[in-house]
């Protein structure tokens, strides 16, 4: 193991000890006026996720790839005809569950799944907020916020699950644009929009810096499939007249 690596497998399970001991002491994070609770082993949303929900549209049927406490797929509810919450981690489904009970959410399954292994049908609007960190952890619980698959198989494996006229909506640090742009157009997606996050307020941003989350320029990327020009219409064979 490289000296980078080795440093960063330590730096990140500490932070992810660390994290789980500020998570029990302080297991709440109220957005728009809800109180969301979040499990220790849960990632706490520091960066106006819900805004989120501003690209789903009525009758939406949505996809949140990896669901942490559900903010992302409760306030799509409000909207949505049905969403579909999913993550890897049990804790996180558990979490989701408890979250839309608490605020009377009707039309939100919540499943375990590991990216796409659990998921069927095809949805109008899929929700990532992959992991900015790239590392790996045996322990599945230790995956939200490090991973070393997640954005390849996010965009080698979304069309199966999209709508002709569907869109992804990806939260990432602003400065892989390139990179995102590039893992989309090499699976017939094109990016529409790049949105930088909400500016937070105070207290998110102190709350931010508690939690040793600063400086990611958190940004949406909105990706819808490249449309493919129709068919030119055949013509049937002109007959030439012979002269005279």
């Amino acid at each position: 193991m490289g000296i980078y690596r080795a440093y960063k497998q330590g730096l990140m399970t500490f932070w992810y000890w660390y994290v789980r001991k500020l998570n029990a002491a302080w297991p709440y994070k109220t957005v728009e006026g809800r109180k969301f609770t979040v499990s220790p082993g849960v990632y706490k949303p520091l960066e106006n996720e819900h805004t989120v929900a501003e690209y789903c549209e009525s009758g939406d049927r949505v996809l949140d790839l990896g669901c942490g406490c559900g903010v992302g797929a409760v306030f799509c509810a409000e909207k949505a005809k049905s969403v579909l919450a999913t993550d890897i981690s049990e804790v996180a489904v558990q979490n989701t569950i408890e979250n839309g009970e608490t605020f009377g959410v009707t039309n939100m399954d919540v499943v375990v799944s590991d990216m796409f292994d659990n998921i069927e049908g095809k949805f109008d609007l899929v929700i990532a907020n992959p992991p900015y960190i790239a590392a790996d952890f045996e322990d599945e619980e230790n995956q939200f916020a490090t991973s070393m698959r997640y954005l390849p198989v996010l965009f080698a494996e979304v069309h199966n699950h999209l709508e002709d006229n569907g869109r992804v909506v990806v939260q990432y640090p602003g400065w892989f644009k390139s990179h995102l742009k590039k893992l989309g157009a090499a699976h017939g997606l094109e990016m529409k929009e790049v949105r930088r996050m909400p500016m937070k307020s105070i207290g998110l941003m102190l709350l931010s810096v508690a939690y040793l989350q600063v400086g990611f320029r958190s940004t949406l990327f909105v990706f819808e499939p490249v449309k493919k020009i129709a068919d030119a219409p055949k013509q049937e064979p002109v007959e030439l007249k012979k002269a005279a």
